[in-house]
């Protein structure tokens, strides 16, 4: 419906300038100018609406080896001026290299991506003290693009909407920043401190690290501070459900290390994990039992986890449109490119057609 509103007025245009025109403009070239138009509005409505449902998703792995590789110089500069052309009155110039070669350093993790550490040094002929420190076998994190049908229209998918406006000062941001290469927090905690912060951070991190290719989820533990279970409600249309290999653990702590509340937040199919685990952590009741909560964590994930497929919701591609700034932008685009190209062929023959002769 929005891509025929995009193009009615430009082609009526079109139509209008073609019998407006006497004879000046041709079927041929009317064919043309349709063509182009439809071409670029329609290209450019379908790629804005890929850009509706872009999203990316967190893999977790390990380091599995890290090597320094040699790679063509990437430092060129023009040189050599020399006379080309046919009469030769024309420069040219030849394409030099700094180097021979440069020195990448590479990291490589077990789901098969390539980090690169920056160098010291323009050639890379300096060993990054980053890429020496780094250790085989360290859990790592990395962004992963996809398509996020949920983003279309998550109010007919969600389980309820407005809840967020009840807790707008507790939702934190969704945790997908990669920071020293390929780290990333997957342990938040809102409106309280936690003292051993570091600890469930790097433990939550070692777990997703084991089960991340294996299970292909993304753990996220969120504490806060509240007694009201329905902050799950809020979060989830905060974060829109989360990403499709999420399992979101939602722990309520008002009174910590008590654990008031559990919750899990996950469009994983599998309902025995999320009662279970939900039971297991409210059963363990505290957060001083740290070692058994995570064993509860890993072990339950491991048995019952079940990553949703996106294309479970696929059937929401039907409703994704462009933002309201693009529709408008396209349309203003057709418009000017079918005024455009009508006063073109108006006053130009481009394809040595015979016109009226009264043009001449």
């Amino acid at each position: 419906m929005y891509l025929i509103f995009v193009l009615l007025v430009p082609i009526v245009i079109g139509i209008v300038g073609l019998f407006w025109s006497k004879g000046k403009i041709t079927v041929k070239e009317f064919l043309v100018q349709e063509g182009v138009l439809v071409i670029i509005v329609v290209a450019g409505y379908f790629i804005a609406r890929a850009q509706v449902i872009a999203d990316e998703e967190i893999w977790s792995g390990r380091i599995i080896s890290k090597k320094r590789e040699m790679v063509s110089c990437s430092h060129s500069y023009p040189c050599n001026p020399h006379s080309c052309g046919e009469k030769g009155e024309d420069t040219c110039w030849d394409i030099c290299y700094d180097h021979f070669f440069d020195y990448d350093w590479n990291v490589y993790t077990s789901n098969g991506e390539i980090i690169t550490i920056d160098r010291i040094n323009r050639q890379g002929t300096e060993e990054p003290p980053r890429w020496t420190a780094i250790r085989i076998g360290e859990p790592t994190a990395q962004t992963h693009s996809f398509e996020n049908y949920l983003k279309t229209n998550p109010g007919s998918v969600l389980k309820r909407i407005g809840a967020k406006e009840s807790f707008k000062n507790l939702l934190p941001e969704y945790p997908k920043e990669i920071y020293d290469y390929y780290h990333c927090d997957r342990f938040l905690t809102v409106g309280l401190k936690i003292s051993a912060f570091e600890w469930w951070n790097k433990t939550i991190q070692e777990i997703n690290a084991d089960l991340g290719k294996k299970k292909q989820v993304n753990i996220i533990v969120v504490v806060v501070n509240t007694t009201n279970s329905s902050y799950e409600y809020a979060l989830e249309e905060f974060w829109l459900g989360g990403k499709k290999n999420d399992c979101v653990i939602i722990i309520g702590a008002l009174e910590y290390p008590k654990i008031s509340w559990a919750r899990i937040m996950s469009w994983s199919q599998s309902e025995d994990l999320k009662v279970e685990l939900r039971d297991a952590i409210q059963d363990i009741a505290s957060f001083e039992k740290k070692e058994e909560i995570a064993n509860a964590i890993k072990s339950l994930i491991d048995q019952k986890f079940v990553r949703r497929q996106m294309a479970d919701f696929k059937y929401l591609l039907a409703s994704a449109q462009p933002s309201t700034a693009i529709t408008i932008a396209l349309f203003l685009v057709g418009v000017i490119l079918s005024i455009g190209l009508t006063i073109y062929f108006y006053l130009e023959d481009p394809f040595n057609d015979e016109r009226n002769s009264w043009r001449r």
